[in-house]
């Protein structure tokens, strides 16, 4: 990984940690394979005993509007439930992320 790829997935992992997953825990551990498109994912979530392993095997980010949406393909956790979940409840895996509220919106965008 290069300074710049390994500042730039350190600046993710310490805005998401401070913003959108502070509730729930922390992440530990965040790979991302720009090449396939792919990111693993691992978080220590509060009044859990094992960490959680997220998988996801491809994702875009896709522009509409003027804004920017999150595409995720298959997405394999750890835990069965937690996979049952997403296979039957979350059809439409495009989410908005938080762009914006991000210090560097930019920078989280090339990591991706």
């Amino acid at each position: 990984m290069s300074f710049f790829s390994d500042f730039a997935n350190s600046t993710a992992r310490k805005t998401l940690n401070s913003t959108w997953l502070q509730p729930y825990g922390t992440l530990t551990e965040l790979a991302i394979d720009t090449e396939s498109r792919s990111l693993s994912l691992t978080l220590e979530l509060k009044g859990e005993n094992a960490a959680l392993q997220i998988r996801v095997k491809h994702y875009e980010l896709i522009e509409r509007d003027g804004e920017t949406f999150l595409e995720l393909g298959e997405i394999e956790t750890s835990r069965e439930w937690v996979n049952t979940l997403l296979r039957e409840h979350l059809q439409e895996k495009v989410i908005k992320p938080k762009l914006a509220q991000t210090p560097m919106p930019a920078m989280v965008k090339m990591l991706l």
